[in-house]
This record gives structure tokens, sequence and C-alpha cells, in this order.
């Protein structure tokens, strides 16, 4: 991204690395430090192959990051192949069946097969401007999940898995509030699930 994490670790007093693979937000980054004062490490790569060495890192930020790669699968083996055991992850995931896309800001877009929701950006004229360099994609490009479809990709690469929000309506409703979250609330009404993994 443009280094909004990285600066506030970086003004936490932790040890952060950055992977980007667009230089132009490389740049931006490097100007937001400038500007706070802090200096930043960044990579220019990919997720797929993450350039550092096997369980470097206590915990990686992938915020708005999987449904943007090539292959979420192999991004998440990195993920693995570069954490400790006991490290930690947060990711972001596009919910494929919220009600209103997040990128598009369009309700109901989801719910469509791909094609057709590309027909309805057409109608609409709200495609973007894909062939630039600022990481826009078409629909059919993107990788969205359910729920228990990216929490099983992620149990299979030796992730525990943990929904940040499932603990919070534990609290507030108790057995019959975290129910109605799981199976009414989670799957139709949030666009985005926030995870939690932890490498085994």
């Amino acid at each position: 991204g443009q280094g909004g994490f990285l600066i506030e670790c970086a003004q936490k007093g932790y040890s952060a690395q950055g992977l980007e693979i667009n230089p132009e937000k490389i740049e931006m980054a490097h100007k937001k430090a400038k500007a706070a004062a802090v200096h930043l490490d960044i990579t220019q790569g990919i997720a797929e192959k993450i350039p550092f060495s096997d369980s470097e890192f206590d915990f990686l930020n992938a915020s708005e990051l999987i449904e943007h790669v090539e292959d979420p699968n192999h991004v998440l083996k990195e993920m693995a192949r570069v954490l400790r055991p006991g490290g930690k992850a947060y990711v972001s995931v596009h919910n494929r069946f919220g009600f209103r896309d997040s990128h598009f800001k369009i309700r109901g877009l989801n719910w469509m097969p791909r094609r057709l929701g590309e027909r309805y950006l057409s109608l609409l004229g709200k495609h973007k401007e894909y062939h630039d360099r600022s990481g826009r994609q078409r629909i059919s490009k993107m990788h969205y999940y359910t729920w228990n479809g990216f929490r099983n990709i992620a149990l299979r690469y030796g992730f525990k898995v943990e929904d940040m929000r499932e603990q919070y309506a534990y609290k507030r409703g108790g057995k019959i509030g975290c129910m109605a979250y799981r199976y009414i609330i989670r799957p139709w009404c949030f666009n985005t699930f926030h995870s939690l993994l932890e490498k085994y």
C-alpha cells in the first residue's frame, strides 16, 4: 500500500519490512515517511514469492491484499513459510455474498455470477480505469470468499483461524448472539471478514 501501517510501526519502535508490487506506491510511502520523520524499509515484489527467509516474522499484515493477488493459495503458503511458529497474520477477506461491494460501492453486485456482474457494471457505467497501475481490477479478476471457503484454505496451510468479530459478538450477545452472527450477520451483512491467523 502507501505505507500507513509501516509508518505506525516505525513510530512505535517496531522493526518492520514492507512488500509492494507497485513502484509508484513505494515512492508515495517514502514521501509520507519523510513527512512523518521516520525511515521505511520496503522491497518491491509479489506476495506469491515473498523475498524473505523462512520463519523470519512474528506478524504479517495483509490488509486489502488477498482479493487482488494472482494466486491467493500461494500467498497463504508463503505467509506460512515466513512466519515463525506461533506467529500471527491479519488478513482481510472480501465476502463473496456481502450486500454492498467494497470496491465498486454497488449493492447486490456480489450476489451475481461474475459475468453478469460485469454486464451490470457496464449498464451502470461503473467500470474503472483498469489499465492504470493503481491496482484496480475487474470484479471477475478479484478473489472474494465465503468465510468457510477462506477458512478451509488457511487451515490447509497450517493456520489456526479466528474471526475477529466473532468474539465480540459472543461478548455482546452470548451464545445466541454468536449463533446469529455466524449464520445471519456474517454471511450476508458484512462486506469484509477480519481474520486473525496463527501458525501452528
